[in-house]
Parts: C-alpha cells; structure tokens; sequence
C-alpha cells in the first residue's frame, strides 16, 4: 500500500504504509492547529492529549526539542519510547550536540533543525540513522515541524521518527562480518 501525503509544503511517499502513514497523520495533525493569518503553530496549541484521542499510535514515536539561541542549541524536552529504545543516548534534558559528531558528519540532525528554524519549514528525511542508534535500525524516517510559541520565531520542534527493522538474518550476517 502506498501512503501519499501530497500537501503544499511537504510530500511523503513510502511503500512502507506504516510510516508513511504516521508521518503524514502528525503533519496533518500540525496543519490543523495552525493559527492561521501565516502564523505558526506554538507549543500552546500543541496537545498531546488530543493527538493521543486521534491518534495515540503516534505518541511513542513523537519527541520535542527545544531550540535555544546564542548559541544556536538543540535541548531535548521530551522523547518518545521508540525512539528512546532505539537511540538510548536520545534522553531529556540533553542537547543534540552532545552525542553527534559533527566534525565527521556534513549534515547533521544539528544542520538539519537549523534550517527548520531559519526556513520555518519542516523537514523530512529518510535513510540510515546518523545518530547512534539500535543496530537492528536499517533504516529510519524523520519529520520535524516547526512550533512558534509567538507565530514566527521557531523555539520548539516537534518529531516524529519512525523505524525499519533490519531482519535477523541481516543481523546474524553483519555480526559474523
């Protein structure tokens, strides 16, 4: 099954329904609660509650992070189970650059959320992780959506990762390499 979320800002298109479908839920959950007028969404209108009545499949894949300027920084607020099970250097209360490398990577998931926030547009990647991660993780699904709690200036990022599972063959294989 193809999940198709074809809106004027963001498309996702994946043959693996699951997360393409989580994805396009919480964006579509985003748009619903924007103020209107160009204005983003803010934290304000941001209810996880109401996103768990809808949709509560989506909570443990859902993380916030604070963005904190001067500098720019990247504090975790909150981290969703899957994501904690998968990535266990992902807690709350710590920054983004303290378990990514940014000297040996070129995008990183810091370059990544500093453009959101100088674009204020969300971001969408597909790939293999670049963060420590489960090394059953063969592959994984990010958006980032943008929170303003003033309409304009980004000072939160809402998230939402989803995971493919290598099998274990592929696993029994890569640890007799």
């Amino acid at each position: 099954m193809i999940a198709d979320c074809d809106t004027n800002d963001i498309q996702l298109d994946t043959a693996d329904a699951s997360r393409g479908v989580f994805e396009c839920q919480l964006y579509e959950y985003w748009q619903g609660i924007h103020p209107g007028d160009g204005r983003l969404p803010g934290r304000q209108h941001f209810d996880p509650i109401d996103l768990g009545t809808q949709h509560v499949h989506l909570l443990p894949h859902l993380w916030l992070v604070d963005v904190e300027r001067q500098p720019l920084r990247f504090r975790l607020r909150l981290v969703g189970g899957n994501v904690h099970m998968t990535s266990p250097f992902a807690r709350a209360g710590h920054y983004i650059d303290e378990f990514i490398d940014t000297a040996v990577r070129t995008e990183t998931l810091h370059t990544s959320f500093a453009r959101l926030v100088e674009t204020r547009q969300p971001e969408f990647r597909r790939g293999h992780p670049r963060v420590p991660s489960n090394r059953r993780v063969r592959e994984l699904s990010r958006l980032s959506l943008p929170l303003a709690s003033d309409g304009s200036r980004v000072d939160m990022i809402l998230n939402i990762t989803t995971y493919a599972w290598k099998s274990a063959n592929e696993v029994a294989l890569k640890e007799a390499c």
